[in-house]
């Protein structure tokens, strides 16, 4: 009787968490399809029109195209420029990558920072149908720079979509076999567990006392020599060291790699290796100090954390060198 009310209740509790959840992942499904199909419909664009929904989008956010001379009313310049926002005061760069195929590296980003500086802008914003690649999406925080993939673009332009492509709906024979297939998992696990139960019961013969086998006495523990009852002391593990490339190759792409994210640094006019641990990197203002966001581009390789860096003020500046060391051995 226990066994067959225990089987009963996990059937019902089965059943409804199993039809609901199955709903659940039906449901959740559909947004993730319509994010990959309209961004497949982005990328079937020409330039000036996904342009257009995208300004369309960042008007959404509050963002108005600063018209400058010789530009269209529209604020679209005609040769794929980038676009100078505005937003209560606060200017921002909007870049639309759309020619750069369907995954922009970080290459694409070099320079955008210094552009952004130089019309005013406080921000930068870049657009793609595609994806960023893993480097790319590194150098865009220290910069700044907001990354809007094809994926997370969709929901903001698709209300100026004038036909958006949805993705197919589940046949009404799919939904409706979710009840056939919860009920019929729940009474599976409703059976197992009035087995279990059935098995767990004690018998009723093996527990009387006339048949209850004799008492086994255990015999007491062997006493165990005062060596053995102490544990082994183990020596701590040193945690591993930071394993450096050993292909020159590798650490001179490194370098290089390096050298042109911080010569995007605002601040920054250029930036080059003076030796194999020395960077040079010329300021471009007095004021200019880049050490906060120098250091986090040259860490992200250990084989250059420890580099020397030389900060070289402009020149006819009165001021000094300066060296930093962002990690030390």
């Amino acid at each position: 009787m226990i066994a067959a009310l225990i089987a009963l209740c996990v059937f019902a509790l089965s059943g409804f968490g199993l039809s609901f959840w199955l709903r659940q992942k039906q449901d959740s499904s559909q947004p993730g399809e319509a994010a990959t199909r309209g961004a497949e419909q982005l990328s079937q664009l020409r330039w000036r029109d996904f342009a257009k929904l995208v300004l369309q989008a960042m008007q959404g956010r509050g963002y108005r195209p600063v018209i400058e001379d010789g530009m269209p009313a529209d604020g679209i310049p005609t040769d794929g420029s980038d676009i100078l926002l505005e937003r209560g005061g606060e200017r921002a760069l909007l870049s639309c990558k759309y020619g750069t195929g369907s995954i922009v590296s970080a290459q694409s980003l070099l320079g955008l920072s210094k552009s952004a500086s130089l019309r005013g802008a406080e921000n930068v914003i870049v657009v793609t149908p595609g994806k960023f690649d893993d480097e790319a999406e590194r150098i865009a925080v220290p910069q700044h720079i907001e990354l809007i993939d094809g994926s997370e673009l969709w929901p903001e332009v698709r209300p100026y979509v004038a036909r958006p492509q949805e993705p197919t709906p589940v046949p009404p024979t799919a939904a409706s076999n979710i009840p056939l297939m919860a009920w019929g998992g729940a009474a599976v696990a409703g059976i197992l567990v009035w087995f279990i139960v059935q098995g767990l019961q004690p018998d009723s013969e093996a527990t009387s006392p006339a048949l209850a086998p004799p008492a086994i006495t255990a015999a007491p523990p062997a006493s165990v020599p005062p060596a053995a009852a102490t544990p082994a002391t183990t020596k701590p593990v040193a945690p591993p060291a930071a394993t450096f490339p050993s292909d020159p190759a590798v650490i001179e792409q490194h370098r290089r790699e390096t050298a042109n994210a911080i010569s995007t640094l605002f601040g920054v006019d250029r930036a080059l290796w003076s030796t194999q641990s020395t960077l040079m990197v010329y300021l471009s203002s007095e004021q200019s100090d880049p050490v906060n966001e120098l250091c986090p581009l040259l860490e992200r390789y250990p084989e250059l954390a420890s580099s020397r860096v030389q900060l070289q003020p402009p020149q006819g500046s009165t001021k000094a060198v300066r060296f930093k060391q962002c990690r030390t051995y």
